[in-house]
Formats: structure tokens, C-alpha cells, sequence
């Protein structure tokens, strides 16, 4: 019988997701962990064949999570679980080794669909996160490397900007450009960073660690000089 760990701090998501697998597999063995230090223990002592993780979990919300399990348990197929953005989380931990990534929003029925293929040897992804990754294949890239084209200097500034939660009136202040000039660079930047808004920006950012180093040197100078009314 297959035996499953539920690393999710939330007693009604893990008795839900209980539920749906005991309707797969009426006699599977499940354990569950509210922590993801809790959970590292459990599988440090014993097998499971699944683990469904949460991403914000205590003791864990990062994307070395994944790697920890697989070291401990390298047979272990891994769920993500989350109400995180699958299109800008879902890549990276595909990528790091996880097995599925499935939204908290998903219905039953692709949640029982999510762990079927994964028990097939398959990964799992939404269609939607499916759609996503085929239109990106489909996007311009350097002709040179098969990369998406790096951002300029200016982009960089922009974009550092963005993610503080500047307004364009204090990017243009900052940076001394028209508006119109922000209006492109921003278009620019949602294109070669693959995203659609500055939330999904910023999470992509954070997602990269230090790679994106901040340069807010302009924002803060603009402020001690032309301070902005809140509001």
C-alpha cells in the first residue's frame, strides 16, 4: 500500500487532502508534519512513497526544501502544495526536483489526477502552467545563447525601482526620463522576465536570490532631495 507524508501547517488542508487520497487508496498508510523540521524527522526515520509539501510551511519556505528531502529519501516523489503563484514558483522547484507543483485552488479531481501521474513516473503540472511555458517557448530569444535577452543597465534601474514600489513619478525623478520612457522599459522588462505584473516581478526576484542585487541608490537619493507626499 502507498504511503504518504503531509507536510502542511494547516489541520483542515491536511484533513482534505487525507480525504481525497483515502478515496485513491483506501488502505494507504499517511503521516502528517506541521512543520517542515517535524516532517526532515519523519522521513529521516521512515519511507514514504509521496511527501505533498506545503511552501510556506514553518521551518521551511524555500526552495532548498526540496533538495533536503531528496537527500534523505532520493525514491520520495515530491507534490508541491501551494497557494503560491504556480507560474512563477512552479519552474524553479520543477527545476530543483520536485515532482508536481498543484495549486491549493485545484479541485478534487486534479488533485487525485496530480498524485496518479505522479505514481506513473510522470511530472505534474496544470494546464494552465502548460500553457504558460509554451508560449514562453514561443517568445524571442538571443540568437547567440537561446536566452532570453539580459536587461540593459537602465532595465536593471527600472526594474530595482519597480520592486521597491516606486511610482512612476518617483522613477522619473530618480532617473530623470519621461514617462513615456518608463511606460517601455517596463513593457520590456515584463517581456524578458517572463511576468505580467510587478507582484509576480518581485516574487521572480526573490525567487533568484542574490542574483538580482538591488541598486535603489537613485530612489534614495531622490527622496532625501524631493521628498514625495504619501498618500
Amino acid at each position: 500500500m502507498p504511503s504518504f507524508l503531509i507536510a502542511e501547517d494547516h489541520g483542515v488542508v491536511r484533513m482534505g487532502a487525507m480525504l481525497m487520497i483515502k478515496e485513491l487508496y483506501p488502505h494507504a498508510e499517511i503521516e502528517e508534519a506541521e512543520t517542515f523540521d517535524e516532517a526532515i524527522k519523519k522521513l529521516e526515520k521512515q519511507f514514504f512513497d509521496m511527501l505533498l509539501l506545503d511552501i510556506h510551511i514553518p521551518g521551511g519556505d524555500t526552495i532548498l526544501m526540496v533538495p533536503s528531502v531528496k537527500l534523505r529519501q532520493p525514491q520520495t516523489a515530491i507534490l508541491i502544495f501551494s497557494s503560491y503563484n504556480e507560474v512563477v514558483y512552479a519552474p524553479e522547484y520543477l527545476k530543483a526536483g520536485a515532482d508536481g507543483y498543484l495549486s491549493k485552488s485545484a479541485p478534487p479531481e486534479e488533485f487525485k489526477s496530480a498524485i496518479q501521474k505522479i505514481f506513473r513516473g510522470k511530472k505534474y503540472i496544470s494546464e494552465a502552467l502548460q500553457d504558460k511555458l509554451v508560449s514562453e517557448l514561443l517568445k524571442p530569444k538571443n540568437v547567440l545563447t537561446g536566452e532570453p535577452a539580459p536587461l540593459s543597465q537602465r532595465e536593471t534601474e527600472v526594474m530595482n525601482l519597480l520592486i521597491k514600489g516606486a511610482s512612476a513619478k518617483e522613477i522619473k525623478q530618480a532617473l530623470n526620463i519621461h514617462d513615456s520612457t518608463i511606460s517601455t522599459y517596463k513593457t520590456r522588462i515584463f517581456e524578458k522576465m517572463q511576468v505580467t505584473n510587478v507582484i509576480e516581478l518581485a516574487e521572480k526576484i526573490k525567487m533568484a536570490g542574490p542574483v538580482y542585487k538591488s541598486n535603489n541608490h537613485h530612489l534614495a537619493r531622490m527622496k532625501q532631495t524631493n521628498p514625495v507626499e504619501e498618500g
